[in-house]
């Protein structure tokens, strides 16, 4: 494997576990858990894991985003 396919999939691990972390921490702040919050904890999962990934590919250089 290359150096930027490492990057690459450290990039989209982290991504979703800064997203799942972060969620968590939302709901703990709202007091309430993930099968309360329903479908909407998808969607906080969803939207912190995309913008970790942004950044992530910028700071690790995963060339994953187009210039």
């Amino acid at each position: 494997m290359s150096s930027l396919s490492i990057r690459r999939i450290i990039t989209g691990v982290l991504s979703v576990a800064v997203g799942f972390i972060g969620t968590f921490v939302i709901l703990l702040i709202l007091g309430t858990d993930f099968a309360e919050f329903g479908i909407e904890s998808v969607i906080v999962v969803v939207a912190l894991s995309l913008a970790a990934m942004i950044w992530l590919d910028y700071f690790l250089s995963a060339e994953i985003l187009p210039e």
